[in-house]
């Protein structure tokens, strides 16, 4: 823990309060004194003139599990200004674990979320099986900002009901065994419990906590009361009846008086009233008592499809999720099958939801290719190779995958948020939280680090859609009293020293690049550093002028 007085500079709070001149001092990790023309004490100084100075932000929904056991400092978190991440979100946690369900939770963990999984194989240690074993392992490291964390519900069930977690709901003695796990996470600092009624793995299985009942539900919400913590989950979201899962839950969390909240909801032009009718329904459950939130991202949505496995394909069960999961010349041999050919095309013309980024051809770009003669295509869209070749979609698509020796660079670009101004109307709306970033997943995909950024330069910056106090709030002590965080969000004396410092001119949002960095050698996608000045961690600087310092004094949070 650090020391620091930061001078001269616009303090944010956090509160939503206006900003005021002032300078910050920070010792041995905590803010000591807020004030006009504190004068050093023998501690660093940094100069915060012509610039804000705000709490640490915090990212409520990211997939660093296993990428803190390789790159702790999260790069390139620390230069978009975030100082706290949660993780083990929707459903997803490395504890607890016994060793026969490492493997399969790894397997599912990289189809759902799009990490490598030779990348686990590289750097997860696996030294433990219990919460509180791994929370021990995780304590006895630093990082470049500070973790919390949330318990699984697939891995809870797997742990307590061994292989038929995938096949039944609790009985009522392993509902008491789950409710005890759950009370020993939550004793050794997680922060609650994320859930999924939505998530499948690569053979089209719900992933096991789709197969909690209500009793279930319940006797875990019970325990998340006890400690005053909240559940994260992930509706189904392709189903007739979408609310339905929100509503399933809130009537299970509402009188208990658990904060819910969960990802998905993105504005579409083609469809702009599903995102209100999300938001005007968690607003209505507020008003009647039950804190449900929906988390909001501004970043567009931009998928690019891996050819190992994609969620893009998730919902083509009998076509192309198979060929995703064959690899050489067994998925040549699939594309080249006209059985197959026909199983897919009506696969695509029937199990395609809705909204389904696959439907929207002109936003299937290619990005990469392997042969000269395909040059001429890159930068151009499926809908163009479709207009120019003829036939069924499926087949030019499987055509294009064959010609470009089974593993094209196709991007869906834009395939929601793609419209500022609808999406400025869900980042301002009372249903809605700031969230939903997903960083730490879908790493040969997109890069989803950088959404803070983009929401100061798109949306305070340039179309003044909030002010630069509403934005930080949403960034950092909504999310604190919300989720948990309770040392940290706000400048004020007894508070975290989580600080970033930053001027709303120098800030920039650019386009993310190929690194190969991964530990398996593979790469990821990349966001470049965003212009802030410093990112400051219990009075520690992480970050200066977009370089990491190398300092990593975040840790496992525990308390808040």
């Amino acid at each position: 823990m650090g020391d620091l007085l930061v001078r001269g500079g616009t303090v944010i709070d956090g509160t939503g309060a206006p900003g005021r001149r002032g300078d910050v001092r920070v010792r041995d990790g905590s803010i000591v004194e807020v004030g006009k023309d504190l004068r050093p004490d023998g501690e660093p100084v940094v100069d915060a003139a012509g610039a804000c100075v705000a709490p640490g932000f915090i990212d409520n929904h990211t997939h660093y599990d296993p990428t803190l056991w390789w790159d702790p400092a999260c790069d390139p978190m620390p230069q978009h200004g975030v100082t706290s991440v949660l993780t083990g979100n929707c459903s997803l946690s490395l504890a607890p674990m016994r060793p026969e369900h490492r493997d399969g939770v790894v397997s599912v963990f990289s189809f759902i979320e799009d990490i490598p999984s030779s990348a686990f194989a590289c750097s997860v240690p696996w030294t433990w099986e219990s919460y509180p074993e791994y929370a021990k392992a995780l304590g006895e490291r630093t990082f470049g900002l500070n973790v919390a964390q949330l318990v699984g519900h697939s891995p809870l069930r797997l742990f307590v009901m061994g292989d038929e977690a995938w096949e039944r709901p609790a009985t009522e003695a392993e509902r008491g065994e789950l409710a005890a796990m759950l009370r020993g996470c939550l004793s050794a600092g997680a922060f609650g419990l994320s859930t999924s009624f939505f998530d499948e793995d690569a053979h089209g299985r719900p992933v096991p906590s789709q197969l909690a009942d209500d009793a279930e539900h319940g006797a875990l919400l019970d325990v998340l009361a006890e400690h005053g913590r909240f559940v994260e989950f992930i509706p189904g979201l392709n189903g007739p009846h979408p609310l339905r899962d929100v509503d399933r839950l809130a009537a299970l969390s509402g009188p208990r008086g658990v904060v819910a909240t969960f990802n998905g909801v993105f504005h579409t032009s083609a469809s702009p009233q599903r995102a209100q009718r999300w938001l005007d329904h968690c607003a209505g459950l507020q008003a009647a008592g039950t804190p449900m939130y929906a988390q909001v991202s501004p970043r567009t949505l931009d998928m690019r499809i891996s050819w190992d496995n994609s969620l893009l394909m998730m919902t083509l069960k009998d076509s192309w999720s198979e060929v995703l999961r064959a690899r050489g010349e067994e998925m040549r041999r699939l594309l080249e099958d006209p059985a197959w050919r026909a199983r897919a095309r009506l696969d695509w013309d029937t199990n395609l939801p809705r909204i389904s980024p696959l439907r929207r051809l002109d936003a299937l770009r290619f990005i990469k290719v392997s042969r000269p003669e395909n040059e001429v295509w890159l930068g151009r869209s499926l809908a163009d190779l479709l207009a120019a070749r003829g036939g069924h979609v499926s087949d030019v698509l499987a055509d294009w995958v064959l010609d470009n020796d089974l593993a094209p660079g196709v991007v869906s670009a834009g395939v929601a948020n793609e419209d500022p101004a609808g999406v400025a109307g869900t980042l301002i709306h009372p249903g809605a939280v700031v969230g939903n970033s997903d960083a730490g997943a879908h790493v040969q995909m997109m890069c989803a680090s950088g959404d803070t950024t983009l929401l100061l330069t798109r949306h305070v910056r340039d179309r003044g859609d909030l002010t630069v106090e509403r934005a930080v709030h949403e960034l950092t002590g909504r999310q604190a009293e919300l989720f948990g965080f309770r040392r940290r969000g706000v400048i004020e004396p007894g508070r975290a020293g989580d600080l970033v410092v930053f001027a709303l001119d120098e800030l920039h949002w650019d386009t993310d690049v190929f690194v190969a960095d991964l530990p398996d050698g593979s790469s990821r996608l990349r966001r470049p550093e965003g212009g802030y000045r410093y990112t400051v961690v219990d009075g520690t600087i992480t970050q200066e002028a977009g370089t990491l310092t190398g300092a990593q004094p975040g840790k496992l949070l525990t308390d808040g």
